[in-house]
């Protein structure tokens, strides 16, 4: 985990004095200097803990500034500057974790964090985590979603817990160190309750913009729906007028093998009857194979006209394309087997 250093001078020095009193009274004043470092020396310091807590403000509202920068939304600046001037860090529960303290050089200290959070702020970030757009679930219904906020929190950083516009974290870790003159420096683990805090900033200052985008993607979607039925429709209309002219042209092929096959005497039809039923089978063989071709693997050129419209089929319309495409080819062989006819009748 990273960690972040804060630097306090508190250099304790002796006041300086003049003529015989200071003799006098050397031994009493180092014994207060003493005391003095003594007490400030702990992590429970209020000088040392109101240092800290003045730094993670100043490392969230840095965090906020970023956030607000890479987001992509609208942000209410009248309520984020009454966040970032209402909103304040705790540290309590502080233990110091060093053995024999007043002989250490370096103390450990374990405390409670909480982002004290403007009253409302809670309530507003979490309506905001529900409603906020999400490119992943473009069809997904945000009035309809089950993961809330809270369940963020349990799911993904059980160390933190949001109530009553508090996000406590626990496991605060910071470290104080004393140098040989006496200045101090302050170590800070960094800690998830910044960051989220800063988040939670982040959904409440975007959350008209949330919806506003939400309302625009509701109206994009319902545009779309019906542009995509209007072609849907057209699709099919041009599927049903092929198929049209195909039955057509199906039914005078098939007219035309049997006025060629009329031609033939009694005996000249039996000789040619297994010839033409093997023809039969081959013929409905070889369109249903060649019908059942992916439209998708035809290149543009080699569509019909009918068949530009593909993107809008439904699995309907698909089988409905196969059936014209077996006619085209039914119709295609019962032309050559016409012509076929002819040619060995002549």
């Amino acid at each position: 985990m990273n960690s972040k250093i804060i630097i306090l001078a508190l250099v304790c020095s002796t006041a300086l004095v003049s003529g015989c009193d200071f003799f006098k009274n050397k031994k009493q004043e180092a014994a207060e200097v003493k005391t003095q470092q003594v007490a400030d020396w702990s992590c429970t310091a209020p000088d040392n803990v109101q240092q800290m807590q003045d730094y993670l403000k100043e490392e969230y509202l840095k965090e906020v500034d970023q956030r607000i920068r890479h987001s992509g939304y609208e942000t209410d600046q009248t309520l984020l500057n009454q966040i970032r001037k209402n909103i304040k860090f705790e540290i309590s529960h502080i233990s110091t974790k060093t053995e024999k303290p007043e002989q250490a050089k370096t103390l450990d200290c374990s405390s409670l964090i909480t982002a004290v959070l403007p009253k409302g702020l809670q309530k507003r970030a979490e309506n905001a985590y529900l409603d906020q757009p999400c490119e992943e679930c473009e069809s997904e219904d945000n009035s309809s979603r089950s993961y809330t906020l809270q369940d963020h929190y349990r799911t993904s950083f059980p160390s933190l817990t949001l109530k009553n516009d508090r996000l406590n974290g626990i496991d605060f870790i910071y470290h104080i160190e004393k140098s040989d003159k006496d200045e101090i420096s302050m170590t800070m683990e960094s800690h998830y309750a910044v960051s989220q805090a800063a988040y939670l900033t982040e959904l409440a200052v975007q959350y008209a913009s949330y919806l506003k985008a939400n309302a625009q993607s509701k109206e994009d979607s319902k545009k779309y729906v019906e542009e995509n039925a209007a072609q849907r429709d057209l699709a099919q209309k041009a599927l049903d007028v092929r198929q049209k002219e195909l039955e057509n042209e199906k039914k005078a092929s098939v007219e035309r093998l049997n006025a060629a096959w009329d031609r033939f005497s009694a005996e000249q039809k039996t000789s040619l009857q297994q010839d033409q039923s093997d023809w039969f089978e081959k013929r409905n063989i070889d369109c249903k194979v060649l019908s059942q071709k992916d439209v998708h693997e035809l290149d543009e050129k080699e569509r019909e006209t009918y068949q530009k419209q593909a993107e809008y089929w439904d699995e309907a319309m698909y089988q409905q394309n196969q059936d014209i495409q077996y006619s085209k080819c039914f119709i295609q062989k019962t032309k050559e087997r016409s012509v076929y006819l002819n040619n060995v009748f002549n």
